[in-house]
């Protein structure tokens, strides 16, 4: 996917951010799914949603202007422990979230990565790995459109155990109806300003410089998509 890229170009910096808000709605599937599975294709067609897939796992998304979409390439010690990773990471958006709204809203991660607000999503993530190269994604839903995600999106095929079969519209939730002061500006901007900072606080020592010897692989993987 063309963010995936973009980051991936920027892998000879430390810590890479992007933060951005779609101008379109669009279906990212992650890594292994199934696009008959996973999406409702007639429809992406009739209505002209590009389908893309992203390199990191997960499931599959829809991204459309209410969402706040954050993407961060960062080097770190450890080739594996995604699991170590993703409630670091995590943390460091829910920490973000909870300077932006000074309440006590409650923010958890559940399932392998999801992070939610009394038991419902609002924000998906995933992981590429490559070595000591980490790619973490990150899909916000500021505001909830059911209309756009029931119609480009079916039931996923594999879901966390604590999702019980709900549908979309019992299982998602949007951070603006929990505070109506995180819209997709807000989000954006305190995502911008203050995550990456957040990421270096929580990974604290795990953090590293450059590995210059695997930049050429990350830079491959870049060109193979162009």
């Amino acid at each position: 996917m063309w963010i995936d890229d973009q980051i991936l170009r920027k892998c000879q910096a430390n810590v890479a951010l992007s933060v951005w808000n779609p101008d379109k709605t669009m279906v990212v599937l992650g890594s292994s799914n199934q696009l008959a599975t996973e999406v409702c294709e007639d429809n992406c067609k009739n209505d002209g949603v590009e389908i893309l897939r992203r390199y990191g796992g997960g499931g599959t998304v829809v991204l459309y202007s209410g969402c706040v979409v954050l993407s961060l390439g960062i080097w770190v010690k450890k080739h594996f422990h995604n699991d170590f990773y993703f409630q670091l990471l995590n943390q460091a958006i829910i920490q973000v979230l909870k300077m932006k709204t000074g309440s006590d809203i409650d923010f958890s991660q559940n399932g392998i990565s999801d992070i939610v607000s009394n038991n419902r999503k609002f924000c998906g993530t995933s992981l590429f790995r490559s070595r000591n190269y980490l790619l973490y994604q990150a899909s916000i839903i500021c505001d909830l459109n059911l209309d756009i995600i029931d119609r480009y999106i079916k039931h996923p095929s594999k879901e966390p155990e604590y999702r019980a079969q709900r549908s979309h519209k019992d299982f998602l939730v949007g951070l603006s109806s929990l505070d109506p002061g995180l819209t997709v500006d807000s989000v954006s901007h305190a995502m911008s300003n203050q995550f990456t900072s957040e990421v270096e606080r929580q990974l604290a020592t795990d953090c590293c410089p450059v590995f210059s010897d695997q930049v050429p692989c990350l830079m491959a993987r870049v060109n193979r998509a162009d």
